[in-house]
């Protein structure tokens, strides 16, 4: 009774690190994501009249003013933007603090766990839940790649609670810069990087293991 006790009790800690270990790889993801995001902006020199020069500017305003703490107001120098686009900026803001704060905790905690499961010798518990994780990735992945569209607006409506990310280009044209396949691009890097960790972090797992297993 004991035995089956602690086998479940491990089961649940394998569980457990595998899912902080996702969310640290997401959290790292978005960071990354958003500091390469000027790779991938529209430039239309000619619909906004603005140089590229001056709308990179700006746009690296908007990314200090959505990472930065000390950076409290959002002021673009050569692009038009409203009350309303720069409230939702502040709601951006937010969350991105969040992921920020979030992600050292959680990269401590999965380097913890996985250090605890190898001094325990159960890193070979974490091969089921990366397998299953994978598999949910490609799954969800799928599904939304299949209808981007919808699902990025779902995600607006459930996150935000007011319409002020609904920009009007004439008003805010800083949504030209960022079109949907802006989105999309960056939502498959997010995967692709958050996988990535993933995958090189049960990979290791696999070389661990081998090495326990050749010294018996």
């Amino acid at each position: 009774m004991n035995g089956n006790y602690n086998n479940l009790i491990e089961s649940i800690r394998a569980v457990l690190t595998t899912i902080i270990c996702f969310v640290a790889a997401v959290s790292i993801a978005l960071f990354i994501v958003v500091n390469v995001s000027p790779l991938f902006i529209m430039v239309p020199t000619r619909t906004l009249g603005c140089t590229a020069g001056q709308i990179y500017s700006d746009y690296r305003q908007i990314i200090m003013y959505l990472q930065l703490p000390w950076v409290t107001d959002l002021r673009l120098h050569y692009i038009p933007i409203t009350t309303s686009a720069i409230h939702h900026f502040n709601d951006v803001r937010q969350l991105f603090l969040i992921n920020e704060l979030l992600m050292p905790v959680m990269m401590v905690l999965a380097l913890q766990g996985l250090r605890r499961e190898k001094r325990q010798a159960q890193l070979w518990r974490l091969n089921l839940p990366f397998q299953m994780l994978f598999i949910l990735i490609l799954f969800g992945g799928f599904i939304l790649f299949t209808n981007f569209d919808r699902s990025f607006i779902r995600f607006h409506y459930l996150v935000f609670s007011n319409m002020d990310w609904v920009f009007d280009p004439k008003t805010n044209p800083v949504i030209l810069l960022m079109p949907q396949s802006f989105f999309s691009m960056l939502f498959t890097l997010v995967v692709v990087i958050s996988t990535s960790l993933c995958l090189a972090v049960w990979l290791w797992t696999k070389l661990e293991l081998r090495a326990f297993l050749t010294k018996l």
